[in-house]
């Protein structure tokens, strides 16, 4: 990393204030859910990011002069940007734990080997990856990164996490892990998917399987309450619309969710559905890695990873602080799904401002319709233009399978 790169420093408290800004804009009020929600989304959510990255890459074309604004989560997709040679990109989060995931992955990009790196991201789980950290990572972090890692409770500091299984860790970690547990109430060995041959085998385990546990009533019953899926970082506005196609059964949602990550590409080509089923990695398949874990692409990493920044914000007043014309592509993540319509019409008009020429946006939704087409003014909608093509096979590409619909935007001349 270059040490000439100030990158702020990450602090809980500013997690705090900028996640009950999130999750309490739509209401005037504040209710004892979305409290909860913010309270619970100050912690490490996301060990990996959820948004297949090579289907962003394929539909935002990025070129060397390219300056990319992108929602950090973990770091995942933000890391694997770099092997498209962008000129510059900042990464951008509300979640401290998130800035100090992805501060540890830059500089273990800078510092370390291929074959450390992939201990350390793509293992995850080995007793050098802490000795990795005191003696080569944790001299060239910041003050709060390092209290960060270093810190924890009953002794177990959270670098920890590297030793014992860090995927398995992180509010989704630990759903996932409960799940598994759960499963086997129904005598489902979850990790039996990766066994299956082909697509088509996929699906017909799953049906065999799976699908009983989603139709049944304890399942539907656990699911009715938005508390139940805060591990899934869905919040109570997010839980909304992914209820707006059968409001009255959210089993069904996310069983038709987790079908089709389970058959969006054969299991041996989609790390996602690995990381859901699996619990890890398939570490001897280069292949079936998120694209900066992979050796071919890590030199590319390495040399390009102080092109990347990383700071504690919201997209609005992070972009706010930009010159006008200087960025070439957003990427949104889900966030929109969290927003007020005005919080929607702020991001869009500094969207609007710092677009370059040929500008894109792209974005996921837990619904099908994109937020923006009733949400931004007129003025606003005249200057970006959906790709519904484009639109139409990222998101039937998505090896993640979760979300609803996959949106590209394009800056009209």
């Amino acid at each position: 990393m270059d040490k000439n790169t100030v990158l702020p420093e990450v602090g809980v408290d500013r997690s705090k204030e900028l996640l009950k800004t999130a999750v309490y804009a739509k209401k005037d009020g504040q209710s004892l859910q979305d409290k909860l929600f913010a309270y619970w989304f100050q912690q490490l959510v996301y060990p990996q990011i959820w948004e297949d990255p090579v289907v962003d890459l394929a539909a935002l074309q990025i070129k060397p002069t390219d300056h990319i604004v992108t929602i950090a989560s973990g770091g995942c997709n933000a890391m694997s940007y770099l092997i498209a040679n962008p000129n510059k990109i900042t990464a951008i989060d509300l979640n401290h734990a998130h800035v100090a995931l992805v501060k540890l992955k830059m500089e273990a990009a800078s510092r370390l080997s291929y074959e450390d790196f992939f201990k350390f991201f793509a293992e995850a789980k080995s007793a050098k990856n802490v000795k990795i950290y005191k003696e080569v990572l944790s001299s060239g972090l910041d003050h709060a990164t390092r209290t960060y890692w270093e810190s924890g409770i009953l002794g177990f500091k959270k670098i920890q996490m590297f030793k014992k299984g860090f995927y398995r860790y992180g509010l989704l970690g630990r759903l996932i892990s409960l799940i598994h547990l759960g499963a086997r109430l129904w005598r489902v060995n979850l990790t039996d998917l990766l066994k299956q041959k082909s697509v088509d085998q996929q699906g017909k385990w799953f049906d065999e399987n799976v699908a009983k546990i989603f139709d049944s009533r304890f399942f539907r019953m656990i699911t009715s309450s938005p508390i139940a899926l805060y591990n899934l970082g869905i919040p109570p506005s997010q839980y909304k619309d992914l209820c707006s196609s059968q409001p009255d059964n959210m089993a069904q949602v996310l069983k038709e969710r987790a079908r089709r990550l389970a058959t969006a590409s054969p299991i041996n080509e989609n790390y996602f559905a690995w990381q859901a089923y699996g619990r890890s990695y398939e570490l001897d398949n280069q292949n079936n890695l998120p694209p900066y874990l992979q050796q071919r692409n890590f030199n590319k990493i390495k040399n390009n990873v102080n092109r990347l920044s990383i700071e504690q914000n919201n997209v609005s007043d992070a972009l706010r602080a930009m010159s006008a014309q200087s960025v070439d592509a957003v990427i949104l993540l889900d966030a929109q799904d969290w927003m007020a319509p005005h919080e929607m019409i702020t991001l869009w008009t500094q969207i609007t401002r710092t677009a370059n020429e040929g500008a894109r946006v792209i974005f996921r939704t837990a619904g099908i319709a994109s937020p923006i087409d009733q949400v931004l003014p007129e003025d606003l909608k005249l200057r970006w233009k959906r790709n519904d093509a484009v639109s139409a096979a990222a998101g039937l590409k998505d090896r993640s399978g979760i979300y609803g619909a996959f949106h590209l935007y394009e800056l009209v001349a």
